[in-house]
């Protein structure tokens, strides 16, 4: 009789506990699940993570974990309409987007960056005129800064030092 009363106080008590615990974990999820100015839910099976603006319910951010190992390959940035305006790329999943490109409001591609060495800051940044007009800045020594500027109109490239174009 003793045996069953001790193990009936047991499991009461181990109920209790994973009752309080769970509790207190629903609640932390909720919390980050919300902010002031964004709603958060995820979609197509958890391997999308989507922000909503609060505001006019439009959406604001959207991660994607394609193969589910708790990096996001994909981030997309969006207007507070709705619409694209940039998305990045981390092809290698260390966590540092490599690519970035820009839209427009109508949605049009006008500009793109690359992360070549991966530190975070681009040594590459590219205006997209139309299909075969760039203006590329190039930092060649990887110090932040652009060297270089290339022109590309039709397929002829033109190459400008930036130096030389503030020099007098």
């Amino acid at each position: 009789m003793k045996l069953k009363e001790i193990l009936i106080i047991l499991l009461s008590l181990t109920s209790i506990g994973l009752g309080v615990y769970s509790f207190k974990l629903n609640k932390e999820v909720s919390l980050l699940m919300d902010s002031k100015n964004f709603s958060f839910k995820w979609i197509n099976n958890y391997e999308i993570l989507t922000s909503c603006w609060k505001e006019n319910n439009k959406i604001a951010n959207q991660f994607f974990d394609v193969n589910f190992d708790s990096n996001y390959e994909i981030a997309r940035v969006y207007t507070t309409y709705g619409k694209v305006y940039q998305t990045c790329f981390d092809r290698d999943e260390n966590g540092v987007y490599e690519k970035t490109d820009c839209y427009n409001s109508a949605g049009d591609k006008v500009g793109y960056s690359l992360d070549n060495d991966e530190d975070g800051v681009p040594e590459e940044f590219v205006l997209i005129y139309d299909s075969k007009k760039e203006l590329k800045f190039i930092d060649s020594n990887f110090d932040g800064k652009f060297e270089k500027i290339i022109i590309i109109n039709n397929n002829n490239e033109t190459e400008l030092l930036i130096k030389t174009m503030f020099e007098e």
